[in-house]
């Protein structure tokens, strides 16, 4: 048991790091592009869970691959959570978050081969060097510590998706109260509205600035 807890431990700082690595790259990436600091992804802290759980599962599964097998199959698993994390958040909060239509070799405008490409080296470098790196900072600390880290770690997390799973639920509703079914004039509407509300709901409209809400009868 004491094993279990133990490995549990260590995959999810894994997670909790590639998460905050994956921000970071985010936040990085969007202040070259625009030259502004913007607050990415979804939750409130300092964390993107979708490149934690896709760093995560490569660590896990591909470890032991050669590097071409590692490339491509980072980049088969990049692709497929994107592709489902984008189309589960549309369904469920009726809004396009991100969408790679007006870029070349999408599918369904959820995922591109660019990103793909990003997940397959990405993947390469994570498995090589990061998560090596990583286990032996960690196997550092004794284990009262790393639960300690852990727990505290766990208890920010869920609080922040909470948090964070109202405020999205509360753009859904936004978007299901206004009459019009066309998804332009929904959005605006939408932002305009948002624009004068709390902190948090423009940093989310700054995250995605080209999100787009929708309606269904």
């Amino acid at each position: 048991m004491n094993d279990f807890f133990y490995t549990f431990t260590i995959w999810f700082l894994l997670f909790i790091i590639y998460s905050f690595i994956g921000w970071v790259f985010e936040v990085v990436l969007t202040l070259v592009k625009t030259g502004k600091f913007v607050n990415r992804g979804f939750l409130i802290g300092p964390v993107i869970p979708i490149w934690g759980a896709g760093c995560l599962l490569i660590t896990l599964f591909l470890k032991d691959q050669s590097v071409l097998r590692l490339i491509i199959f980072s980049g088969t698993i990049g692709a497929i959570l994107e592709y489902v994390v984008n189309y589960l958040m549309e369904k469920l909060f009726k809004a396009r978050w991100w969408d790679y239509s007006h870029l070349p070799f999408n599918i369904n405008g959820r995922i591109w081969l660019g990103s793909v490409l990003l997940f397959g080296f990405g993947g390469l470098f994570v498995v090589k060097f990061i998560s090596p790196w990583i286990f032996k900072i960690l196997h550092l600390f004794d284990l009262t510590m790393l639960y300690a880290i852990s727990g505290i770690l766990f208890g920010v997390l869920l609080a922040d998706i909470i948090i964070s799973t109202g405020i999205i639920k509360n753009l859904k509703l936004s978007a299901e109260a206004m009459q019009q079914d066309y998804t332009v004039e929904i959005t605006r509407k939408v932002k305009k509205v948002l624009e004068g509300k709390s902190n948090e709901f423009k940093r989310l409209l700054k995250a995605f600035p080209n999100v787009k809400f929708y309606r269904k009868k």
